[in-house]
């Protein structure tokens, strides 16, 4: 799934290539457009790390485990023998994103493992799609778990939700900043790049050949938690400009074992480095088992 944020705005000219260039094969073949379009859906970017999340993974364990045709880059905190808390990043994002989050639960008597999905940090390719991620959790959870929690970020939540409606066994589930459906997603992927609406029809049609016409249904975040009866604790920032805070009010409104908090001023990513926001993650997951 590709996403583009408001901030990318601030490349015009790359998005003014991409803008024309859709356009100009809209006029020539409809097909083609969406063909092209459909491609850059699953294109990932990947984005360099800043020193303090470097500084993370210094103090983690780098392992490897294949998923299918991919070499999953895999992160770990603590010791074997302690409960274990996975830790999913969102869309064009990177393991090292929750390295504070990895930090906080070490010092509470945690392990945590994470890991780069595939396009992302360290991780082979350079495309994706939900059920992929999906799949890379149940291995995990197939390796390692079973979890105590998951901790997801922004499109991580749609895939932890996902694996959870799979099957995997996890007792507590976090989602900070949730996007909550793949059909917003288009509609904001289409706003951005200005794709005209029978392009968008046509590139739906090709998501759903893809991966089923009930796609927009079993990857819908509001969806998959009705029948969810694990606690959920649902974090997003009033300020998010990139995922708005609905689409977590959306989630709350359909699980029922749930929990809503808003903060104000964090954004779609300061969240994860807020000292308060770790501290009720933890506080959430709660005592040792």
């Amino acid at each position: 799934l590709f996403m583009m944020t408001k901030r990318k705005l601030k490349l015009p000219f790359m998005l003014k290539v991409m803008r024309f260039n859709i356009h100009l094969l809209t006029l020539i073949s409809p097909p083609l457009a969406a063909r092209v379009v459909n491609h850059l859906w699953f294109k990932t970017c990947r984005v360099a790390e800043p020193r303090r999340e470097q500084n993370h993974l210094e103090t983690a364990e780098w392992k490897t485990i294949n998923v299918e045709q991919n070499k999953i880059q895999l992160y770990i905190w603590g010791q074997h023998n302690e409960p274990t808390i996975l830790l999913v990043h969102g869309w064009n994002g990177r393991a090292a994103q929750l390295g504070l989050f990895a930090q906080d639960l070490v010092e509470q008597g945690y392990r945590v493992i994470s890991f780069d999905a595939p396009g992302h940090g360290r991780t082979s390719a350079n495309s994706t799609n939900l059920p992929e991620i999906s799949r890379v959790i149940q291995k995990l959870s197939h390796e390692y778990g079973p979890f105590k929690a998951g901790i997801s970020h922004s499109f991580g939540g749609l895939c932890l939700l996902h694996a959870v409606r799979e099957g995997i066994e996890m007792h507590k589930i976090i989602c900070i900043a949730s996007a909550s459906n793949a059909e917003r997603l288009v509609e904001v992927f289409a706003a951005i790049l200005q794709i005209q609406p029978r392009i968008i029809d046509l590139h739906k049609k090709l998501l759903e050949q893809q991966f089923g016409e009930e796609m927009w249904k079993r990857f819908s975040m509001p969806e998959m938690v009705k029948e969810i009866t694990i606690p959920g604790l649902i974090i997003h920032d009033e300020d998010d400009m990139d995922v708005p805070m609905k689409s977590s009010k959306l989630i709350a409104q359909e699980w029922p074992n749930s929990e809503l908090v808003i903060t104000a001023g964090l954004g779609h990513r300061r969240i994860l480095r807020d000292k308060t926001v770790i501290r009720r993650v933890t506080s959430f997951i709660g005592d040792k088992e």
